[in-house]
Order: C-alpha cells, then sequence, then structure tokens
C-alpha cells in the first residue's frame, strides 16, 4: 500500500482532510469543481475499495485483486472511442468524466494549494485507469450493485 497521491505532497488522508477543508475556501469556480471532483472520486474509491475505504492506494496483489474484481464487473471492457457517451456522465453535479480530466490538468498548471489538488486529481484518475484496465480506461463509473460486488471480492 501507498499513502501518497502520485506527485501531490500530501498522503491519501491528508489529501481528504486538506480538500474538505478547502470546500469553505475554494470560489464558485474550477477550483470548487475540483475539490467537488476529488471528494467525489474519493467516495466512490470508499465504496469500491470495500470495509477499510479508501486510506491507501493498493499495490502488488491488492490491487490487481480489485482490478480483478473491478474489470469482471465491468466485463473486460475495450477503452471506448473518447468522444463516446459514458464518457459525459456526471461524477457529481457539475463535472463529467471528461471534464475532470481537463480540469485536473487545468489544476495542475495552477500554484499553490490548487496546483496540489490537481496533483492528487491526477494521482486518483491514474489509479482508476489502473483499476479499470488501463490509460483512458476509466471511462465510467459503476453502479451502486457492482460497487458492492467489487467491494464484496
Amino acid at each position: 500500500m501507498v499513502d501518497r497521491l502520485g506527485s501531490s505532497q500530501w498522503s491519501v488522508s491528508e489529501a481528504r482532510s486538506m480538500v474538505a477543508r478547502l470546500r469553505h475556501v475554494a470560489n464558485d469556480g474550477p477550483e470548487y469543481d475540483g475539490v467537488e471532483l476529488f471528494l467525489a472520486l474519493c467516495t466512490y474509491l470508499d465504496q469500491i475499495h470495500g470495509g477499510i475505504g479508501f486510506d491507501y492506494v493498493f499495490t502488488g496483489a491488492e490491487r490487481t485483486a480489485l482490478a480483478d474484481a473491478v474489470r469482471e464487473v465491468r466485463g473486460n471492457q475495450p477503452v471506448p472511442d473518447p468522444r463516446g457517451e459514458r464518457l459525459v456522465q456526471p461524477v457529481n453535479a457539475a463535472v463529467t468524466l471528461v471534464d475532470g480530466r481537463a480540469l485536473t490538468t487545468w489544476l495542475e498548471a495552477q500554484s499553490g494549494w490548487q496546483q496540489q489538488v490537481g496533483y492528487a486529481l491526477r494521482a486518483l484518475y491514474t489509479y482508476l485507469d489502473q483499476l479499470y484496465g488501463g490509460p483512458g480506461a476509466f471511462n465510467e463509473l459503476l453502479t451502486t450493485l457492482e460497487r458492492k460486488r467489487v467491494a464484496a471480492r
């Protein structure tokens, strides 16, 4: 298990705590959307990580087992055309999967806490891509029932 989130300065628990506090600092613009997206993706990962929730980025056998469970539930779907409908599925009220990737890039180009949120989001997208089968594979959210099946692995 790894607790650092990609190139962010934060561990998973630090990022979750910090970003939750930033919810009160962020403006209504893209910074706020980035904060909300990060929190929504963490909640999503809580659900598929199972009983322990998302406190660490799984590595090795744990990551392989989780990725196998995700792919089994999804039926080993190929990475879709980037213009496909599933990529416009909302993650939260304001941001879709494809919007989130673009927002992540925008945040990474900023400075200060916005950049750190961008780095943390990049780490989440990378981790979810790995669980789903490779770069760009995180193209849809599992249904509630599918999340429960993955978490029960």
